[in-house]
Parts: structure tokens; C-alpha cells; sequence
């Protein structure tokens, strides 16, 4: 399995529990990680622990090691494939083994399909697939599909939208504001529910067994039940469909009409 960084959320998670003296095995069950990962985090981040800092450090890197598209730097290479293909309709898998034959360049024949996909050779394509290189392509290749797409799913339409809310509670004014949200291990078998105060960011977390709204409204009755009522005016979740059935929980915690 592809090695995958912590989120910001998995970070503010890891400063909590080493805050209450978890080590980092323990930290790391916590979060279904290796602990070798979490050791890497906190070596990185030596000093006081900064869950925004690490976060900010670690796009910062990853945005000045992005490198530059093979055929973008090789503007000869281009111009080499789209002749293999327009001229002489070759398939990026024929060109691939040419170039490693003659030692010309090192590219994959999935860079090459890449490319064409992402209108990167120069010659445009129409959205009907009848003009342009792909046309001359003697193999489709498998369809490619972004990694935002995502399946429909019921939508949430009875909640206060967040760009509705008072603006007490976006200006964080008051303690009693919660955000929700799930984090899932590496493995995807640990869940965890947190339950973060907008102004304090005393974080509550719970492990729950599966990722839908009976067994997430179960777990933030226990967690917000334990606070006093006068601590608990808002909860505001991401739109993940385990969270479609947050009306229920006012009625069982006994306090008013949750903003969401």
C-alpha cells in the first residue's frame, strides 16, 4: 500500500494525544499508522509540535520539489511522439519500445496516453473524439477517471448552511461551537469520531466501528452528552453521508435545535 502523509485533521489528533502522554506506538494505534511514520512527524517537527506548521511545511515542500512534465521540458520529444502517431500511427506502446530499443529517451507508454488525455501534444482534440491525435490512436486505452469524481449520494438539505451561520460563531466568540469530523487509519478498519471546540480546540475523540450516521450519532451523544449543556450550542460536520441524520441527536443529548 502507497505510503499517504497525515492530514492536518490526523495532525491536530497527533498533538492532542502526545499532549496527554501517549507514546508514539500508542499514538500511532490510535491513528491506524506505522510508527515509524509518526516518529518521522514529530523528527521533522522538532520543538513544540505544530499541527498547522507541519501541515504548512509540508505542502510548502512538496510544491518546491514539483517538477516539471517530462514533455514540457523536452519540447523535441513532443514533436517526436506526435509525428510516431500522426504520421506514422504508431501506439504509444510501439513508441515506448522504440525509444528503449534505440536509448532515446525513458518514458513510459502511460505518460504518453497521459499526455494525449491531457491535451499536452500540441494537437487539440474535439470532445466527440472524432478529430485531433487521439483519433489516431490504433488502441483506446482504459478510461481514465479524476480522482475528485466521486458517487452521488444523498444530499443534506435541512441544516443551516455554513455561510449562514452567526457570525459569533465563525469569529469563534464562544466556547460550545463543535466541528465533527471522521478520520480513517491507513488500513481504513480504525475510524475515529472527533469532536473539536471552534474556540478552546479541546478535542474529544471516540473509535467507532463503522463509518455511517446510526453508529456516528451514537458515538457524539457520548461524547457531547459528557459536556454540560451550556457547552454544547452548535455542531457543524463535513458533508460525508455519515452525518445525514444529525437532527436526531438535540433530541437525544435534551438541548435545542443544533445549528449545522
Amino acid at each position: 500500500m502507497s505510503y499517504k502523509h497525515l492530514t492536518i485533521k490526523e495532525r491536530e489528533i497527533l498533538m492532542f494525544l502526545r499532549a496527554k502522554g501517549l507514546s508514539i506506538r500508542a499514538v500511532a494505534l490510535r491513528l491506524g499508522r506505522n510508527p515509524s511514520t509518526i516518529s518521522r512527524e514529530l523528527k521533522r517537527c522538532a520543538g513544540n509540535y505544530s499541527p498547522s506548521k507541519a501541515d504548512n511545511d509540508y505542502h510548502q515542500k512538496r510544491q518546491n520539489c514539483h517538477k516539471k512534465r517530462l514533455l514540457d521540458s523536452h519540447p523535441q520529444l513532443r514533436r517526436q511522439i506526435v509525428h510516431y502517431i500522426l504520421d506514422l500511427h504508431w501506439s504509444p506502446e510501439q513508441i515506448t519500445a522504440r525509444f528503449n530499443k534505440e536509448h532515446q529517451w525513458c518514458v513510459s507508454y502511460n505518460t504518453i496516453y497521459r499526455h494525449i488525455y491531457q491535451h499536452n501534444l500540441g494537437e487539440k482534440y474535439s470532445s466527440r473524439g472524432d478529430t485531433g491525435i487521439q483519433r489516431h490512436l490504433r488502441h483506446k486505452h482504459r478510461t481514465r477517471h479524476s480522482k475528485n469524481t466521486r458517487r452521488h449520494r444523498e444530499v443534506q438539505t435541512d441544516y443551516i448552511s455554513i455561510h449562514e451561520r452567526p457570525g459569533f460563531i465563525n469569529q469563534r466568540q464562544r466556547i460550545g461551537d463543535w466541528e465533527i469530523d471522521t478520520v480513517i487509519g491507513r488500513t481504513g478498519h480504525s475510524i475515529l469520531l472527533t469532536v473539536v471546540d471552534r474556540l478552546s480546540r479541546l478535542t474529544l475523540i471516540k473509535k467507532v466501528v463503522q463509518k455511517d450516521s446510526q453508529e456516528i450519532n451514537k458515538g457524539l451523544v457520548e461524547l457531547l452528552g459528557a459536556i454540560p449543556k451550556e457547552f454544547v450550542h452548535s455542531i457543524t460536520p463535513d458533508h460525508g453521508t455519515e452525518f445525514l441524520h444529525l437532527d436526531e441527536i438535540s433530541e437525544r443529548l435534551g438541548v435545542g435545535r443544533l445549528q449545522i
